[in-house]
């Protein structure tokens, strides 16, 4: 597959279907023509470097297919979609930078400062053709309507090493246990569900085979979830950094042994909580109460539990 199919779902409030390439420096020979098809109306361009590329369409009053073809792979982090953008129907193709044309190891699929937040829903087999990625900073972040992605979704990415940003402030509501199973290599899970309230709780096999990841930095700050499981973090490396890992989150209680032979390198501002009590310079009295393991777990490490030490 060459083409990023979209399904696009009409609005009352929309009346054209708009696909916008913003201008750039330069264009890879290989990407300068772009057809995008809406139904049964076909359009092509030629880019240029000078200025935007703009395809409208009438929006039709029932839910179609929109692709878009650059003629094999996909400029990473360039096209901004439809606001009507409800899905993603089958693999993106390769991602490419728009500059040199050559494969890119990260995982931009629009334009990064223009989410289609109407997005619900993305195929298992996404990433099919992209199993060369190595990070996905912020892939699926600000989109408000996604509450789940399929469990294999990230199953071809067998070089990942940073899941950075992932789903930051989406609507993610539940993950699978099996979502990073795949993914042996995977070091970097910094903000990956940070800001994302509708998440309460995730499987405490999450982590089962991320051998190498010990980056948490804001993993679920200010996120809804309630409870952690105790085991969450014990197949990963040692001497982690968990710098405000529940920071600001719902988190009540924490468990005795969730740091036990971890080792933890920073434990900075990691229950830093949402809520404030007078008086409480370090945020003892308004944070969660601390089991005696815990404490002794995290005894060498960097940083105070309860407030972030470095603004």
């Amino acid at each position: 597959m060459t083409k990023l199919v979209l399904e696009i779902v009409p609005t009352k409030k929309v009346s054209m279907v708009r696909v916008r390439i913003p201008a750039g420096e330069n264009l890879a020979p290989s990407l300068t023509n772009v057809t995008v098809t809406y139904g049964k109306d076909t359009q092509t361009r030629r880019r240029v470097p000078e200025s935007a590329t703009v395809i409208e369409f009438t929006s039709l009053p029932e839910a179609q297919k929109l692709t878009i073809d650059f003629g094999g792979p996909l400029p990473a982090g360039t096209v901004i979609l439809p606001e009507q953008t409800g899905s993603i129907v089958s693999p993106i193709p390769a991602l490419v930078n728009d500059a040199t044309g050559a494969l890119t190891p990260f995982g931009y699929i629009w334009h990064p400062d223009h989410p289609p937040v109407g997005l619900k829903s993305v195929v298992s087999s996404l990433f099919a053709h992209n199993a060369h990625l190595v990070a996905l900073p912020g892939t699926f972040s600000r989109l408000p309507l996604l509450t789940s992605v399929p469990e294999s979704l990230f199953f071809p990415l067998i070089y990942l090493r940073s899941f950075a940003g992932v789903f930051a402030l989406s609507g993610i509501a539940e993950v699978s246990r099996q979502l990073f199973t795949a993914n042996l290599q995977a070091e970097d899970f910094t903000e990956s569900f940070a800001g994302c309230k509708s998440l309460t709780t995730v499987p405490e096999e999450l982590f089962s085979t991320n051998t190498h990841a010990h980056v948490f930095d804001r993993l679920f700050a200010e996120s809804g979830l309630t409870k952690i499981p105790e085991k969450l973090f014990w197949p990963t490396r040692k001497k982690g950094s968990f710098v405000e890992t529940f920071a600001r989150a719902c988190v009540t209680e924490i468990p005795a042994r969730l740091m036990e032979n971890l080792e933890p390198a920073d434990v900075d501002g990691m229950f830093e909580p949402a809520h404030l009590q007078d008086r409480d310079p370090i945020h003892l009295k308004s944070a969660c109460r601390f089991p005696t393991q815990f404490l002794s777990d995290t005894l060498k490490a960097n940083g105070v539990p309860t407030k972030r030490a470095s603004r």
